[in-house]
């Protein structure tokens, strides 16, 4: 998100702008919204006529403010650095918990107008840990399906190098047949080292397995 925050507002607003997924928001040095994309406009746009120059704490959790505030001293601080925040905002039906990345923001002058934001929802999460584990299990299945294209002619290779390796005592044959064993075994780990697992022991792939998995 650091390197997104970097681009010019006005690409970022030509990028999320639409968007149906992340927030974009610009607060000025007094503390209003100075620009808002749609998505969070229709999200927590309902109970008022217009959001702009509306103060930023409005939709915001009362007890998140003292966040919100700090989160602000700290992009004034250190203008060219990101800071992360988890806040929650007022959509007319109860609280939405949003995660924010807030920079400072910079004018083409060169001298700083509040700070922008991007964020994005993460009600469905309880905790930080549990949006970890989701992420986590999300990558997890990924990896798996991918791999799985791979590991299955793979196995159904070391089924054919072992067959090659039992029909064949001719000393060529078998000096392929050790290089072919040692190359699918490597690629096997390659495999291993890659997949995010709950058991990080690395498990070998079976000679036996002879195209069980055709």
């Amino acid at each position: 998100m650091d390197e997104v925050l970097l681009q010019p507002l006005d690409q970022l607003k030509t990028l999320l702008h639409n968007s149906n997924a992340f927030y974009l928001g610009h607060i000025n040095n007094v503390g209003n919204y100075a620009y808002l994309n749609q998505y969070f406009i229709d999200r927590y746009g309902k109970l008022y006529d217009s959001m702009i120059d509306m103060p930023a704490d409005i939709p915001t959790h009362p007890d998140d403010i003292a966040a919100c505030l700090a989160t602000n001293q700290k992009c004034m601080d250190e203008p060219e650095k990101c800071f992360p925040l988890t806040i929650r905002k007022i959509n007319g039906e109860g609280y939405v918990i949003t995660h924010w990345d807030y920079k400072a923001y910079r004018t083409a002058d060169g001298s700083i107008d509040g700070v922008i934001g991007i964020g994005y929802d993460i009600t469905e999460f309880e905790s930080r840990k549990e949006h970890i584990s989701f992420l986590t299990a999300t990558i997890r299945d990924v990896a798996l399906k991918q791999s799985h294209l791979i590991r299955k002619p793979l196995a159904n290779i070391v089924g054919l190098v072992s067959m090659l390796e039992d029909m064949s005592d001719d000393d060529g044959i078998q000096s392929i047949v050790q290089m072919l064993k040692a190359s699918t075994q490597e690629l096997n780990d390659e495999f291993e080292g890659f997949l995010i697992s709950d058991e990080p022991v690395k498990k070998e792939l079976s000679p036996s397995a002879k195209l069980n998995m055709l």
